[in-house]
């Protein structure tokens, strides 16, 4: 299937590598800034999109659909990994009532 009919006018390889990067760079410096499990959930998540958003730019780039498949893909299990970390901490935070990420030491062994 070729999806270059249906983006209108062809795209510009470098603006999304661009808007890639930054929001890769978005994401990492919000993880190191993060002091929330939840903050840093957020912030994995805006760096797993960052390289989603290159692989979306790559596949239109190409004319090629399975960049998008797998783009699918990868959201659909990144969702599911989301809810079982949010479903672990909410568990933690139950016992111990705090929501940083010191708390995680509690799940070593």
């Amino acid at each position: 299937m070729n999806i270059s009919g249906i983006i209108s006018a062809p795209m510009n390889i470098g603006a999304v590598e661009f808007l890639s990067i930054a929001i890769l760079a978005i994401g990492i410096y919000s993880f190191l800034n993060s002091r929330t499990v939840i903050k840093a959930l957020i912030s994995i998540e805006i760096m797993i999109n960052a390289g989603l958003v290159n692989l979306i730019g790559a596949s239109s780039y190409y004319g090629d659909a399975s960049g998008a498949n797998m783009t699918l893909f990868v959201l659909v299990i990144a969702a599911a990994e989301t809810v079982v970390a949010i479903s672990i901490f909410v568990a933690v935070f139950r016992k111990k009532g705090s929501a940083g990420l010191d708390v995680l030491k509690l799940l070593r062994w």
